[in-house]
């Protein structure tokens, strides 16, 4: 993990970092992987206040602590940052719990009296889209620039009919017009 360090109106001892470091390390496991942290320290007054901010994929970790020395409020800066990683990690795991799949197995949908299935079935994935309205070309264009396999949209110039353009596995695009 980057941790870029800025002193303002002292000098930075080597504990704090040291501090800083292992707690890190150690929280290097639940934290993601490009995760930067950033560390401020200042002199006020009669004590030294630390703020860490650690800025991860899609969360952003603060925390401020102040403390007679630079390593009592690294510690304490420090155990407020593992507070609030290991309240991210349970929301995360709650948010996954709640999130089941989106698309139901195959085992559960009904089956036909008296058909048999003649190949294993194969999990679709839906996607819900709106079909955009733009004439054929501005429709290749976007489609181009798309890292999608799929397009839905509507032809302007056939009447706003429906249309689907999609990549085949040969990298050519190919175009349905339902009738």
């Amino acid at each position: 993990m980057k941790t870029v360090y800025t002193a303002r109106g002292l000098k930075i001892h080597a504990s704090l970092k040291e501090v800083i470091d292992l707690k890190l390390t150690k929280l290097e496991k639940v934290l993601p992987r490009n995760a930067k942290a950033g560390v401020v320290v200042r002199r006020e007054k009669n004590q030294i206040s630390i703020e860490m901010t650690v800025v991860g994929r899609s969360r952003t970790l603060k925390a401020t602590a102040s403390g007679p020395d630079q390593r009592t409020a690294a510690q304490e800066v420090m155990d407020r940052i593992a507070t609030q990683t290991k309240k991210t990690k349970a929301l995360v795991k709650e948010e996954k719990k709640r999130s089941g799949p989106s698309v139901r197995l195959p085992e559960a949908w009904p089956e036909a009296p008296g058909v048999e299935p003649s190949r294993p079935a194969r999990l679709l994935r839906r996607e819900a889209v709106t079909a955009r309205a733009m004439f054929e070309e501005d429709a290749l264009d976007a489609f181009g620039s798309s890292p999608r396999d799929v397009l839905v949209f509507r032809d302007l110039g056939a009447g706003e009919a429906l249309r689907v353009l999609y990549r085949r596995k040969d990298g050519s695009l190919g175009l349905v017009t339902p009738d």
